[in-house]
Order: structure tokens, then C-alpha cells, then sequence
């Protein structure tokens, strides 16, 4: 019983740092961006690439851009669930990034 603890232990914290690694990626890649659609684009993008790696279920990633302009605050928050010991586990990530002043149009 207490290995079938820690191995949906380990399968929970693998799908969580997955989210994690991946609303990261997400917001990288939206700083960078030239202006607030690409932004999305190259946010989704990311997101989809990585979260293709670990055991997620129904990842989504919701990004706030706001006026998108030099310095503003990018959030993030992605949602997911894994399936462990027959069960769903709900996951949630937030995740914020400043838009790079040399990256995007003011």
C-alpha cells in the first residue's frame, strides 16, 4: 500500500511540474513577442509543445496580455488533471512574466 502511495505521489509531482514547465514556456515565449496576438500564438504554441511530454489531461492555458505594451505583466494560468490510482487530480498553475522592453513595440 505505501508504494502505490508514493508511486501516485511521483506521478502527481511529475504532472504538476510538467504544468509548470509548461505555462513557463508559455510566458517566455510571449514576452518576446512583437505585439499581444503573437504573443497568444507563440504562447499556445509553446504551451502544447511541452505539455505533448508529460501526463496531462485536458491541459489549457488562459494568457492575460492586457495593453501588451514594454514592461507590462503577462499572467498565466493553466490547468490540467492527472490521472492517478483511478482517480482525477485537478492541477493548477500561475505563472507571470514582464513583456521585454527591447522585444516588443511600445
Amino acid at each position: 500500500m505505501l508504494a502505490l502511495g508514493a508511486v501516485t505521489a511521483v506521478q502527481v509531482l511529475e504532472a504538476e511540474s510538467g504544468l509548470q514547465a509548461a505555462t513557463g514556456a508559455a510566458l517566455s515565449a510571449a514576452v518576446r513577442a512583437p505585439d499581444a496576438n503573437s504573443a497568444i500564438a507563440a504562447a499556445r504554441s509553446s504551451f502544447a509543445s511541452v505539455t505533448a511530454g508529460y501526463p496531462l489531461r485536458a491541459p489549457s492555458l488562459s494568457i492575460a496580455v492586457g495593453a501588451f505594451a514594454r514592461g507590462s505583466l503577462l499572467t498565466a494560468d493553466a490547468t490540467a488533471t492527472v490521472d492517478a490510482v483511478g482517480a482525477h487530480i485537478a492541477l493548477r498553475v500561475h505563472d507571470a512574466q514582464r513583456v521585454e522592453p527591447w522585444r516588443s513595440r511600445p
